[in-house]
């Protein structure tokens, strides 16, 4: 289970750092549509490797060549970091979705007791 939650977190760590590559380039720049899971990808692949994270062998599954199993390791985090990334722009969505209905609830009640004092 620990190795899981090493997983996650490399996935985390993964997608933050791709998102401070993309900050650094400029809004006139349009990279390619393959750059950005490319970094991804090596950045997950390099940090498995430097970690010696394997998911497979956690699964038990036993390959001959140990860093194969970290860079499919790392293909995964790599992916899994846009999973993540994405899972957390719609929470984020749907956190602002109630903050600004509640916004405007607020405003509503506020309306209605100028009304009754005026």
């Amino acid at each position: 289970m620990e190795s899981w939650v090493i997983v996650v977190l490399l996935a985390v760590l993964v997608e933050a750092i791709t998102q401070v590559f993309k900050t650094g380039v400029p809004e006139s720049v349009v990279p390619p549509s393959w750059l950005w899971p490319a970094v991804s990808a090596a950045i997950g692949i390099a940090m498995c490797v430097a970690a010696r994270v394997d998911a497979l062998s956690a699964l038990g599954v036993e390959i001959t060549v140990p860093f194969i199993g970290q860079v499919i390791t790392g293909l995964l985090v790599s992916r899994g970091s846009n999973f993540l990334h994405d899972i957390w722009q719609k929470a984020n969505n749907r956190v602002q979705i109630f903050i600004d209905y509640d916004n405007l609830v607020k405003s509503m009640h506020r309306t209605d007791e100028d009304t009754k004092q005026g």
